[in-house]
């Protein structure tokens, strides 16, 4: 069995209401993951579009971006 077969075998051992509280908390706990990498991919794609025109170099290892240094006339 795999990890996720195990803790649902083991909150179908507890009492009913707290097995029930348990699989709300469970699955709150996962959609509220989903939700907080869908909002910061989304932010970062927002601040991105915004400052696009001024990259000069992505780097993906390590993670880096090089934007280009503003003229000071």
């Amino acid at each position: 069995m795999n990890m996720l077969e195990t803790l649902i075998a083991f909150i179908k051992t507890l009492p009913s209401w707290l097995g029930a509280v348990a699989e709300i908390l469970f699955v709150a706990i996962i959609f509220m993951t989903a939700i907080t990498l869908i909002s910061g991919v989304w932010l970062g794609f927002c601040i991105a579009r915004k400052r696009m025109g001024h990259i000069a170099e992505i780097q993906f290892f390590p993670p880096k971006i090089i934007f280009k240094e503003k003229d000071q006339a």
